[in-house]
């Protein structure tokens, strides 16, 4: 959200009571190419986004850009995930998913991905994704 005068706004966070509830609200947001709850939904600060074959993204208005910015140029997908394992304490939770992404021109991709959370006074945010594609005949999980 901008001013008239380009200036920030003040951006109203969500409320979400559990890192399952952000992980639900971060993939319905990618699936509606919703780019306000998408902002809403990543914490303030330095948090990092790494989009599949892109650098670190550092920064809130950073991700949201790179958020509008992806959602500006993109038909709306049709995203499954999974979780493929959860680890977490009292105020941080981190997501292993698998995202079966499909868009209306018949393009499928799956995505790995890892989805951190952090519990704030008003609830948990989202402060990382890490998104990676996996290479066909590969599997989320391997024993090396």
């Amino acid at each position: 959200m901008r001013n008239g005068g380009g200036a920030s706004m003040s951006i109203r966070k969500l409320t979400m009571r559990t890192p399952d509830e952000a992980e639900a609200v971060f993939y319905e947001a990618f699936q509606h190419c919703d780019s306000a709850v998408m902002e809403a939904l990543w914490a303030d600060g330095d948090v990092v986004c790494v989009h599949p074959g892109s650098g670190a993204i550092i920064g809130h208005a950073q991700v949201a850009r790179s958020f509008t910015h992806i959602f500006s140029n993109a038909q709306r997908p049709d995203i499954q995930f999974s979780v493929v394992q959860r680890v977490a304490s009292d105020d941080l939770a981190v997501h292993l998913v698998t995202e079966d992404i499909a868009t209306g021109q018949g393009a499928m991709a799956r995505v790995l991905a890892t989805n951190v959370y952090r519990k704030y006074a008003q609830g948990w945010l989202m402060v990382e994704h890490h998104a990676s594609v996996v290479q066909a005949g590969s599997q989320p999980t391997t024993v090396q």
